[in-house]
């Protein structure tokens, strides 16, 4: 069995949703939550304007399921607020990492927003985190 997964979850029609400060710490926020409630290790993320990155290792629930109740909360936090429209692609992508690459990965997930021009140097990055390495601090 695969000791982490590399999840990218995409807006609806590239919407970028995560230009907003609010939505941005809502969805760390319930990320963390989940993690701990399902006992999900949460090795890295980093929430980009129309997509996000996911590092974990799964817990008590499979993959979709800890994908599907993000993307339920988060959707229902935004209904709350009056929005009524599509937020999420219906799929996501998945990826089953060995340990081995499981730091590259991390890497490559905090680079992101660098490699996207969104900043010069990935820790001037908010939305993101690492374990043992940027804590996540809106």
């Amino acid at each position: 069995m695969p000791l982490a997964y590399h999840l990218v979850l995409s807006t609806h029609d590239s919407e970028p949703l995560f230009e907003l400060v609010n939505n941005c710490n809502s969805l760390a926020y319930l990320m963390f939550e989940t993690s701990v409630l399902h006992k999900y290790n949460l090795f890295a993320f980093c929430i980009m304007p129309d997509h996000v990155h996911i590092l974990c290792q799964p817990g008590n629930i499979l993959v979709p399921h800890f994908v599907n109740l993000l993307r339920f909360r988060f959707e229902y936090i935004l209904a709350r607020d009056g929005r009524m429209q599509p937020v999420w692609q219906s799929d996501f992508r998945e990826q089953s990492l060995p340990e081995e690459e499981i730091k590259n990965t991390a890497m490559f997930i905090f680079e992101n927003p660098v490699r996207n021009g969104l900043v010069n140097d990935a820790f001037d990055y908010p939305f993101s985190f690492v374990v043992g390495g940027k804590a996540y601090s809106p």
